[in-house]
């Protein structure tokens, strides 16, 4: 019982000293990071402290069910400030290690271990550990969520911005599609494209596809879904760059061609409505 007393105490009392030791440690490993984040030294090793406290706090209680919580959420802020800053898992990974290490090698300097119950040593070592661990699993599954999520935002602000639909005149705009075209990237073009010719006030649309290598099936019929969804709501819509590659999946998929405005090339559908 005293020495869950007595590392509890310690550990809570000064976790602060315990975090500047941290951060001394892996000063090497962060200097470059830190100047480029803009984080203070201060606001970090505050940051790391509260973990040195809830280890404390569940030391005292002898029990790490206790602060469990606190931890969990602590871990989950910090690995998505670390996808937001580009830190890897891999040091999140590291950091763990160091907060065992420095933990222990404060214990040391200040408690005679030697005198106490190498029982009491054991149970209050298996709950540094168990929170610790606790500590990389949260770093491990939040990570991989927040990374996730980023990836997918910004796979999302690139779709939305692949498809500039530029007005040539009051009555007339153009969308060049470039790359591969697959059934996701078209459905993001349905849902970007109605909203922005409809802003634009457009009569008329020029959709070029010659910067397409491919489409499928349910490509095309993306497409065709398109060209209904825009005669809703009184908006024309050209087809441009219709190569063999692009129209045999139009064709296996029944789309009567016929039924399309199709023009050769972006330059004869220009040419068509310059002068309007």
């Amino acid at each position: 019982m005293i020495f869950f007393e007595t590392v509890g105490r310690l550990l809570s009392e000064n976790h602060i000293d315990v975090s500047v030791e941290i951060s001394q440690k892996l000063e090497h490993r962060y200097a470059s990071f830190f100047r480029e984040s803009g984080l203070s030294d201060e606001s970090v090793t505050k940051w790391r402290a509260e973990l040195i406290a809830f280890i404390g706090a569940g030391i005292l209680a002898q029990s790490p069910d206790n602060v469990t919580d606190e931890v969990v959420d602590w871990a989950a802020q910090t690995a998505e400030g670390a996808v937001q800053h580009g830190v890897g898992i891999d040091e999140l990974m590291f950091t763990v290690r160091c907060y065992r290490e420095v933990i222990w090698e404060y214990v040391e300097r200040k408690v005679n271990i030697d005198q106490m119950r190498p029982t009491s040593v054991l149970k209050v070592n298996r709950i540094i550990d168990t929170l610790l661990d606790q500590t990389a699993q949260t770093f491990s599954i939040s990570y991989v969520r927040y990374n996730t999520q980023t990836i997918k935002a910004a796979q999302k602000a690139f779709n939305e911005i692949s498809f500039p639909v530029v007005a040539l005149s009051d009555r007339v705009a153009i969308l060049p599609l470039i790359g591969e075209l697959d059934e996701g990237r078209a459905s993001i073009l349905l849902e970007n494209v109605l909203p922005k010719c409809k802003d634009l006030k457009i009569e008329e649309l020029i959709l070029d596809l010659s910067g397409v290598p491919h489409i499928d099936n349910m490509t095309a019929d993306k497409l065709f879904q398109l060209k209904h969804s825009l005669d809703l709501i009184g908006i024309s819509l050209t087809f441009t760059g219709i190569g063999p590659k692009l129209a045999l999946p139009m064709v296996n998929l029944g789309i009567p061609l016929n039924q399309l405005n199709i023009k050769g090339t972006l330059k004869n559908a220009i040419s068509t409505y310059k002068m309007i």
